[in-house]
């Protein structure tokens, strides 16, 4: 519980909010509250048909990509309103499938469960997501690297995945019937090896989201110009709430 653990930053530090303990680590108070309401509360996730997500968009700057002038990349940024009041994570959540079943040994298809893998949404989380982002930020999502399924109304996509240095996304299984309590068995890649996990979850996963748009000239594009945004989706966390029967799992598609 963020509010459990809780100290003054020591007298000649920087800081001026005061630090909490979240899962072993101290971060300032008002981002342990962000973080016990996205990965341990799992509140204001994408993909409730019914309700929407207290969350908006943002990208605070734009950076030109190393070696190609034209390409801008940013870091979305998501404030919750959390008892009325703003709170800004890195982090976005997601009803969605995460697929660990093995894949075709073709060149295509490397690294799959260690650097990225398929995840499955139904349309209208991700034509949500899509409307969050464009009123947020002004950009009008690419839908570059998703593919529509039309008979299944679903969508698939590549999300990534951190490696080593970074922290490697972990991967949670539920130890109660209501799926509230939930334990860590270790990262992704490790479930992805082993063949008792070779199946498709159903999941809340915590994402972090970037932007890559294309300018002109080496200038700076800004939003309302026609330009779109490409997104990419690097999950951080997987929660499971079960296998999913009724998702068949990509093996042989090429990507993209």
């Amino acid at each position: 519980d963020a509010n459990e653990d809780r100290r003054v930053p020591p007298a000649g530090g920087n800081e001026e909010e005061p630090m909490v303990n979240w899962r072993g680590n101290w971060v300032p108070e008002r981002e342990g509250i962000a973080l016990k309401h996205v990965f341990d509360e799992m509140k204001d996730y994408f993909g409730q048909p019914e309700t929407d997500p207290k969350v908006n968009f943002k990208i605070p700057n734009l950076r030109q990509v190393a070696g190609d002038p034209n390409l801008w990349r940013g870091e979305v940024e998501f404030t919750y309103q959390i008892e009325r009041n703003p709170f800004t994570l890195d982090y976005m959540s997601i009803d969605v499938c995460i697929d660990l079943t093995p894949k075709a040994r073709v060149s295509n298809m490397e690294n799959y469960g260690s650097t990225w893998l398929y995840a499955y949404l139904p349309c209208y989380t991700v034509e949500k997501i899509e409307e969050y982002f464009e009123v947020g930020t002004g950009w009008r999502p690419s839908g570059k690297g998703t593919v529509k399924d039309e008979n299944r109304d679903i969508v698939h996509f590549e999300a990534q995945l951190n490696v080593r240095p970074q922290p490697e996304p972990s991967f949670w299984v539920a130890n109660d019937e209501e799926k509230k309590k939930f334990t860590r068995i270790g990262t992704i890649r490790e479930a992805a090896d082993d063949p008792a996990n070779h199946f498709i979850f159903r999941c809340i996963g915590i994402f972090m989201v970037s932007a890559e748009v294309r300018g002109h000239s080496g200038v700076e594009p800004r939003p309302g110009f026609g330009n779109e945004a490409s997104l990419t989706f690097t999950l951080v966390s997987a929660r499971t709430l079960g296998v999913v029967d009724s998702v068949a799992p990509i093996v042989y598609r090429p990507r993209r």
